[in-house]
């Protein structure tokens, strides 16, 4: 695995990062298109029975139609690696990886935490693991510990039961036995396949992916279930599943991208009335409740970061910051990973944006897990950072997962990069939540 070190690759991605965020909004269902790589050629599976379909189209060409079309997240599929044979395709998506500016999962044979911390620092948003999270479930805890909202777990289930090696081989655990297990080694999200209803109805292929959503708090997402813009339509209005992998369908055109997110987008027209919340019209001056992720165990840190709440409330009186460090009252020592993951998450369900202090983010800070959640949740995440150039691979990897970066001008005067900070920040967010 080729590391991204030497200082020329650091600016190159440091760049697209600033490049490519406008105000785009989230939708709540997160459509995430999927290329699949077997020896270097672009392959969907679209059969119960395991058959493949070589498509014309380049690698290269399918991730940038998906970027170009509007994808805020893209999930590249090692098969080979996935059936444990040689590593032929790892070039090939570290290259993608840095030709593109959409965030990448990567997926397919991650079976090392050597393999895990590879990929993050080539430029991965997210490592997808399958086999390795069924053998071995220390690791899968020390990867989500070391990268948090980084992981996601994929399970592949046939007949009930959990499919491992690339589909050949089946366990004796279903998937009902395993996801909470998974859920407290502190991944992000869970993605789930039926390969036993590839070819049937929608209802079917979805009925375990369904009941898992329910049975677990972290973000599920379909795989393999969306044929159709009906089917996606359909997925939409089920409250508990996150987003939607989609391959198949994609790359032979079935459907197109901008149809799906148009679909994902649709506002629910049928509310009933006991779910809708009284709010007083405000004109543009929406109230805005955000969540500061700024996770720095200096002093210093602490007291920049509330000095900059103080700021950001006094200019905009509609604003309300939470800094869960400093707010929440939560014993680190007393409390186990599942049951601070669930502290904040009831705040982030709250706030209406996210907000991550990039300078000085540490690579053990739950900043990972904060950003992976909100995203899963259709919040929008803006990226505070001076214009010192970004250097960690931690720094560069929430900068990938923010929507849009704000910039500062870094000095002694603290309250005049403070004002400059809360002047952007809240113009925008008032905008966008108006």
């Amino acid at each position: 695995m080729l590391h991204v070190q030497n200082r020329f690759t650091f600016h190159l991605i440091h760049f697209k990062i600033l490049v490519r965020y406008s105000t785009f909004r989230i939708t709540d269902m997160l459509i995430i298109p999927e290329v699949q790589l077997q020896d270097g050629k672009v392959v969907t599976h679209s059969t119960a029975e395991g058959s493949h379909t070589i498509h014309d189209i380049t690698p290269q060409q399918a991730v940038q139609d998906f970027a170009t079309g509007g994808a805020k997240m893209i999930q590249i599929v090692d098969i080979d690696a996935a059936r444990s044979k040689p590593e032929t395709n790892q070039q090939l998506i570290q290259d993608l990886i840095n030709e593109t500016d959409v965030p990448i999962q990567v997926s397919g044979g991650i079976r090392t935490l050597a393999q895990i911390n590879d990929w993050f620092e080539t430029g991965a948003a997210r490592v997808v693991l399958g086999t390795i999270a069924i053998t071995d479930a220390p690791l899968v805890t020390e990867a989500a510990n070391r990268h948090p909202g980084g992981i996601i777990v994929h399970l592949d289930t046939r007949d009930g039961y959990v499919m491992i090696d690339g589909w050949k081989t089946q366990t004796a655990f279903k998937a009902q036995d395993l996801i909470h297990e998974l859920q407290m080694t502190g991944i992000a999200g869970i993605i789930h396949k039926d390969a036993q209803y590839m070819d049937y109805e929608f209802s079917e292929a979805l009925a375990l992916t369904e009941q898992l959503s329910h049975d677990i708090s972290i973000p599920v997402f379909s795989s393999g279930t969306v044929r159709t813009l009906d089917d996606l339509a359909r997925l939409r209005y089920l409250p508990n599943i996150n987003g939607a992998i989609i391959s198949h369908a994609f790359i032979s055109g079935d459907i197109s991208l901008q149809d799906a997110l148009r679909v994902a987008a649709q506002k629910e027209t049928n509310l009933e009335p006991e779910s809708i919340t009284p709010t007083v019209n405000m004109g543009i001056h929406h109230g805005v409740r955000a969540y500061l992720a700024a996770y720095n165990s200096s002093q210093a840190s602490r007291v920049w970061n509330q000095a900059l709440r103080d700021t950001i409330t006094e200019d905009n009186p509609y604003m309300e910051v939470l800094i869960p460090q400093v707010d929440l009252d939560i014993d680190l020592e007393s409390l186990s990973r599942r049951e601070i993951q669930n502290c904040y998450e009831t705040e982030l369900d709250k706030a209406d944006i996210l907000i991550v202090i990039l300078d000085g983010v540490e690579a053990e800070a739950w900043t990972g897990f904060e950003c992976g959640y909100a995203r899963a949740k259709g919040k929008y995440i803006y990226g505070i950072t001076s214009n010192a150039e970004m250097h960690s691979s931690s720094q560069l990897r929430f900068a990938s997962m923010c929507d849009e970066l704000i910039e500062f001008t870094a000095g002694d005067d603290l309250t005049k990069s403070h004002a400059e900070i809360s002047h952007i920040l809240s113009t925008r967010a008032m905008v966008q939540n108006q």
